[in-house]
């Protein structure tokens, strides 16, 4: 279980690191203004470019979804503020939970989506495409995070096409800009497993979907228990003196951008003495070699 340390205090420094970019939200800047949007039917909740947040028809129509449904803003958002990825830094020397949702992020989808709900009927889903800045191996990129949204079994279901999968706008082997016409960035569906490159962290009242047909998980089908989450939530933020909720949600994603700095600067000073001791045994070889007549 994931656990957070109480913080008091340190605000000032929080602030600080906040204004050095610490998961700040970073829209998607396209170059042109003839950038494609994408063609999706349904009332559009949300639009900027290629990100979107909006009420669509299911993807498959024999379950109803139990909706419209109750979820505020600040509910949906401690939800979403739950969720984190699993991923490689450091050269894929080590694996790091990192926030799954932006700053920027949180604050779009917890209030599309909380509308979506109120308003989509049983045979609708809320779709969702994001681009939020977040961690990689070696600084900050732009990542891409779609998903389709809906309440079923009276919890909440996030089906995930992408998950911080890493944007551009050009093509990296041609430099040409991409079609998303033809590569669109699309959210995920009941049908099949889109197979996302990261993968949701499980915390309490979490779970991937058991796929009845094959008896197996789906990894890009994530569950959520929200009166569990919740619950866990609440109990986190007991006795944090006051801070609010997206000062504290800052603060925590500083300290884990920071925690995961010093592991990699910890990886590359161990690196680098296992290459000086290499070094050290090489030049003594060349020396000998050096010393035969």
């Amino acid at each position: 279980m994931r656990q957070f340390v109480k913080y008091s205090g340190i605000i000032a420094v929080s602030l600080i690191l906040a204004s050095c970019g610490g998961g700040m939200f970073k829209a998607d800047k396209p170059e042109t203004d003839d950038d494609i949007l994408l063609g999706q039917k349904g009332q559009t909740l949300w639009e900027a470019k290629l990100q979107y947040v909006k009420i669509v028809n299911q993807d498959v129509s024999s379950i109803a979804n139990e909706q419209p449904a109750a979820l505020t803003r600040e509910e949906l958002r401690a939800v979403l503020s739950s969720l984190y990825v699993t991923e490689s830094l450091a050269l894929g020397l080590r694996e790091v939970e990192n926030p799954l949702f932006s700053i920027g992020e949180l604050q779009i989808l917890s209030t599309a989506i909380s509308n979506g709900l109120a308003q989509a009927n049983d045979s609708e889903d809320i779709n969702f495409v994001t681009i939020g800045v977040h961690p990689s191996a070696l600084a900050n990129e732009r990542k891409t995070t779609s998903g389709r949204v809906f309440m079923s079994g009276g919890r909440l279901n996030i089906i995930f096409g992408l998950i911080h999968d890493p944007y551009s706008d050009k093509d990296k082997a041609t430099s040409q800009p991409i079609d998303r016409r033809i590569h669109p960035l699309l959210p995920g569906s009941r049908k099949t497993d889109s197979k996302p490159k990261a993968l949701v962290a499980l915390d309490s009242g979490q779970s991937f979907y058991l796929d009845p047909d094959t008896g197996k998980e789906r990894t890009d089908w994530l569950v959520i228990d929200i009166a569990t989450v919740l619950k866990v939530v609440a109990e986190r933020k007991a006795g944090d003196d006051g801070v609010s909720p997206e000062l504290r949600e800052d603060i925590a994603r500083n300290k884990q951008e920071t925690s995961n700095l010093r592991h990699d600067v910890s990886n590359m000073k161990e690196i680098l003495f296992d290459l000086t001791d290499e070094i050290g045994q090489l030049k003594q070889q060349i020396e000998k070699l050096n010393a035969k007549p």
